[in-house]
């Protein structure tokens, strides 16, 4: 704490070229001086004093409580009280507060005090005031877009439930505070026919159902009654919701639940003047005491989940020891697959990317699609489920990369430019020693290849073989495209583990323009975060006019969406190449 400063002042030509110094930097500063004469019991305000209150008449010199008449209500009685401390301990007086001015407006002041001692003996009690309230508006601003970011990163921006993160992080809390006695409970619910409404109507009738029902198990949550905490819904990705209680209720209050959700789902929805019908699978678990494998809780709830489809979905179904001794059935599914893997039954789409200024073609995203004898042709959604549970991903992401280049050497050879193609590759096989290996055995020169990897199964799995694999592909020249950016885990820790030239902002944080403004404030937000760790923006999902104008507000480089070009096959492709060739992937 500060002493008192004693100040002596005696050589008159001394003093007057201090006042003068000091009474310049004061008008530079725009500070307020005061001065309160306890002799006289009276307080001197300088004229910048008044501007600072919005005080008009011109008077300086005022009443002892002037001050404390113009403290904001709630902040009044603190000051004051600080005020005597300071007084009575001899101590400097520090602090900010807000004030209302004479004309009504609240102002966020920082005021500064001395006791000052002059030559008789005399005290004085000389004081600053400056406003603040830019400062503290800016910080403010600061403060809601940093909670604004920790929120979106926790939050499905389509249905507003929590993430897959948040569910995770919902358990770590509720298993630190559990006992070996306490039950709680997982649910697991998965659409049914949802790829079929997608399909046929698109993805703004598929968004549009999504958002129906974060709405019902939210509302539905909401009217359950029973003793224990209520649940909490989540959007565990795609077309997979959660439910966590940390409290598990009775099994009848459970059964009701699920119940009304089958019901409430099974409901036809109407989109644009067309009914939709999708329904509910659902599966659940009872855990007793906190897990030592939390993931065991997934299996056990998807196992029940499993089930329910088995037997014709659109129904629930409680865990139960009977059901680990159910195998599941997948000797068709796995035969169908590596016949299709056999016989070259998968092919390879391109959905174009153009740039944020020239709109050219500067490259694209190798989309794999299975050319179903029995089933015609068959997007990602309807098997990428299957061949991830049969282990065949790997083999299927080595067959699109096969399948580029070879694309790549056929342009070449016809005298088409072509630009980069991005491929998505799994966290687990970037993790294999031998991937670097595999990538040199397919690829050339001649070859413009990205690997693009998914944020949320990425990050915490950067171990050293796979940032081994990450610096050997750039040293081959190949690109590294940070896929759905933006949502799931950490989007800041992934950009700064990974470190990629394109992070693709997810279109899950695109969609909602359509219906608040203010998204394009996160999205820029994202793109200078994006653009500080040194990394080029992609924007996805741009399915609308709408969407694409909304761009031109943004400091992002690609563009990729239905507005622009829908995923076509490579000879259509091919077409649009030597159209207009590839652009420049410009800064």
């Amino acid at each position: 704490m500060k002493h008192v400063d004693e100040i002596h002042l005696s050589d008159n030509d001394n003093l007057l070229e201090v006042v003068s110094k000091l009474q310049l930097a004061v008008a530079a500063s725009r500070m307020g001086v005061w001065e309160y004469d306890e002799r006289t019991n009276s307080v001197h305000w300088d004229d910048r004093m008044l501007e600072i209150y919005g005080i008009t008449d011109g008077l300086n010199n005022r009443p002892d409580d002037f001050w404390e008449r113009h403290i904001h209500p709630d902040d009044v009685t603190d000051m004051v009280a600080y005020a005597d401390k300071c007084r009575r301990e001899n101590r400097d007086f520090q602090h900010d507060y807000r004030i209302i001015r004479e004309d009504g407006a609240v102002r966020h002041i920082r005021s500064l005090a001395r006791t000052l001692t002059v030559p008789g003996g005399k005290s004085r009690l000389v004081g600053v005031n400056i406003d603040v309230t830019d400062d503290y508006l800016r910080s403010e601003e600061l403060r809601k877009a940093q909670a604004q970011l920790k929120h979106d990163a926790r939050h499905d921006a389509l249905t507003r439930l929590g993430n897959r993160r948040a569910l995770d992080e919902a358990m770590i809390d509720a298993f630190a505070l559990m006992t070996e006695r306490d039950q709680f409970c997982l649910i697991l619910l998965d659409l049914d026919h949802f790829k079929e409404v997608n399909d046929s109507l698109g993805h703004l009738a598929g968004d549009f159902i999504l958002s129906n029902v974060g709405e019902i198990l939210r509302s539905t949550l909401d009217a359950l009654a029973c003793p224990a905490p209520r649940g909490t819904a989540f959007r565990a990705g795609g077309d997979e919701f959660a439910i966590f209680f940390p409290t598990a209720p009775a099994q009848d209050d459970l059964d009701a639940l699920c119940e009304a959700l089958v019901f409430r789902i099974g409901s036809p929805m109407e989109f644009e003047g067309e009914e939709c019908f999708v329904g509910a699978s659902i599966g659940y678990a009872i855990g007793t005491g906190p897990p030592d494998n939390p993931s065991a809780v997934f299996a056990e709830a998807d196992t029940a989940l499993y089930e329910v489809k088995r037997n014709g979905r659109s129904g629930y179904r409680a865990y139960s020891d009977s059901l680990a001794s159910k195998p599941a059935d997948a000797t068709n599914v796995r035969r169908d697959l590596l016949n299709a893997l056999t016989n070259d039954e998968f092919v390879c789409w391109y959905q174009p990317q153009f740039d944020a200024q020239s709109l050219g073609v500067v490259g694209a995203e190798a989309l794999v699609r299975w050319m179903c004898p029995q089933r015609g042709l068959l997007s990602p959604a309807a098997f990428l489920g299957d061949a991830s549970d049969l282990k065949l991903l790997d083999e299927i992401d080595n067959r699109v990369l096969h399948m580029v280049a070879s694309q790549q050497n056929r342009w070449r050879a016809d005298g088409i430019d072509y630009p980069t193609i991005a491929v998505n590759t799994s966290a687990e096989r970037l993790a294999r020693p031998e991937f670097i290996d595999t990538i040199r055995l397919v690829l050339g020169p001649q070859h413009k290849v990205a690997v693009e990897l998914l944020e949320t199964s990425f990050i915490d799995k950067v171990d050293a073989t796979t940032t081994a694999n990450l610096d050997a592909l750039r040293e081959l020249g190949i690109r590294i495209d940070l896929d759905d950016f933006g949502s799931g885990h950490s989007s800041v820790i992934a950009l700064q583990a990974l470190k990629p030239h394109i992070a693709k902002i997810d279109r899950s944080l695109v969609l909602p323009l359509e219906e608040n403004p203010r998204q394009i404030m996160t999205l820029r937000a994202l793109c200078r975060i994006a653009r500080l760790e040194g990394a080029r923006t992609v924007i996805e999902g741009l399915e609308n006019g709408m969407l694409l104008a909304a761009t031109r507000y943004l400091d992002c480089d690609v563009l990729q969406g239905y507005a622009l070009q829908r995923p076509m096959p490579a000879s259509d492709f091919s077409a649009l190449l030597r159209r207009s060739g590839a652009a420049p992937e410009g800064r």
